[in-house]
């Protein structure tokens, strides 16, 4: 059957309007998710290591431990899956004294802070039973529909590894279900002094909107793209044989080596087509499309620079946790930093350090009998005391009453006359029972054999001998 070359060139133009059109879609769509994808992982990352670094582990660790010796000692456990049920209720209510605590509310507290600084729906901290490969919520911040404390769900495939490795936490993964649509989830380790994993700080990021925004840009391009291939059809068949042949030649080449990240702004506008028929409609409506899709480009370009921007503040809220909020020094995770380079400083045999550990007495008392605010104070107090004292050296906040302080220089050299120093000064601190110091002091210093780890726990131990000294002598 003889074909005429007005249906060839018509079929043509479809063929390549098609192909260059799906080519667009999908690279666009496929390049926007990985752009998306990659950039809320990254969020998920750094907010799931802020908050393991920034909340209580030893009052973690309490409600840890309180969750789990009720879930041990209870034969039937109910799941998630039967939610509502008197069933599940039935096994949940056993966990009410827990959840009435005040470590769990202090907790609670803590991760919904967190959880309105960046803007996230649901930060929760959770243990894995490896016996039963479940995963067990311990607080929930969600501030609607939280899972209350011994909640169960089953461990995803995607983490099974951590049974075997504790430590290897929950990496970022993007998940879709019936339930709650669109969300990327990370979790990191706490860990306590011992080193062992107490529970992981997790954050679940919706990803439901940003979704549906992919989907309104690839209906929006399929929609002008399929606007421009009806043209190009019109145009078409208005062709004539002479004057048409060339024309359709050149566009058809044109549209074969079409690529809207690589094609230059003038290249269509130099093909020799000057004719204002059918065929200079067609050549138009083939420039607009170009232009479309670079405005869809560009606003693809624009999302990634938001999402770029987020990440950077998500770095931002990584600084802040090396610095206690509340006495402006050195946090628990910047002490682990120090830690890493002692370490170095120790394989090089250059290592000339000590540790002070510091224990404030009676917090607990301070605070039920005046309140937290001014046992907020009394710890600045000591805190401020402390920085005085060790001018040369760094201090760390290293629990709620307890400061970790790492020796070098001068401060090593004069340790014992820094000690004196500090404990003189402070019997000597007068005014409101919140304006004193009243703490225990210890300190070791390095050497050959030693650990880091060794050393923190010669001085610890020598503090808790001076408390007990100090609590004698009352």
């Amino acid at each position: 059957m003889k074909i005429s070359l007005r249906v060839k060139t018509v079929l043509l133009l479809i063929l390549a309007t098609v192909i260059l059109g799906t080519a667009s879609i999908i690279i666009s769509s496929q390049a926007l998710s990985r752009v998306v994808d990659d950039a809320y992982r990254k969020n998920a990352s750094g907010i799931a290591n802020t908050t393991a670094a920034v909340l209580d582990a030893e009052r973690a660790a309490r409600v840890k431990n309180a969750i789990m010796e009720i879930y041990e000692a209870t034969d039937e456990k109910v799941g998630s899956d039967e939610w509502g049920s008197e069933a599940f209720d039935a096994y949940i209510a056993r966990y009410a004294e827990v959840e009435q605590s005040e470590d769990f509310r202090i907790l609670q507290e803590q991760l919904r802070s967190i959880q309105d600084v960046n803007e996230v729906d649901c930060l929760y901290l959770s243990v894995v039973d490896k016996p039963t490969e479940s995963f067990i919520y311990l607080v929930d911040a969600a501030y609607e529909d939280a899972c209350p404390p011994g909640c169960i769900d089953p461990l995803y495939e995607e983490n099974r590894d951590l049974l075997t490795d504790p430590t290897l936490g929950f990496p970022p993964y993007i998940t879709n279900t019936e339930p709650y649509g669109w969300l990327v989830t990370a979790g990191t380790p706490m860990y306590d002094e011992q080193g062992d994993v107490i529970c992981y700080a997790m954050v679940d990021i919706p990803m439901q909107a940003i979704r549906s925004q992919q989907t309104r840009y690839v209906l929006i391009l399929a929609a002008v793209l399929t606007l421009l291939m009806l043209l190009v059809c019109l145009g078409a068949i208005w062709i004539v044989n002479r004057s048409i042949i060339n024309p359709i030649n050149l566009l058809s080449s044109a549209a074969e080596h079409f690529n809207a990240g690589q094609m230059d702004n003038g290249a269509l506008d130099d093909l020799p087509i000057r004719s204002k028929d059918e065929i200079g409609s067609l050549y138009a409506s083939i420039k607009k499309m170009t232009n479309d899709i670079r405005g869809y480009i560009d606003n693809l370009i624009s999302t990634r620079q938001e999402l770029t921007k987020t990440r950077l503040e998500a770095d931002e809220m990584n600084e802040l946790a090396l610095k206690d909020a509340l006495t402006g020094v050195g946090s628990k995770l910047a002490y682990d930093k120090q830690v890493e380079k002692l370490a170095e400083e120790m394989e090089l045999g250059s290592a000339r350090f000590g540790i002070v550990v510091i224990d404030m007495n009676d917090l607990k008392v301070m605070n039920d009998s005046y309140g937290h605010e001014q046992g907020n104070q009394a710890i600045k107090a000591t805190c401020s005391l402390i920085c005085e004292v060790f001018k040369h050296s760094p201090v760390y906040r290293f629990g709620g009453d307890e400061f970790v302080v790492v020796i070098k220089g001068k401060d090593y050299d004069g340790i014992e006359e820094r000690i004196n120093e500090f404990n003189e000064t402070a019997r000597g601190l007068t005014g409101q029972p919140w304006e004193k110091v009243n703490a225990a002091v210890g300190y070791a210093l390095y050497d050959d054999d030693d650990t880091v780890l060794d050393v923190f726990r010669r001085a610890d131990r020598l503090m808790y001998e001076r408390k007990k000294v100090m609590k004698g002598g009352r």
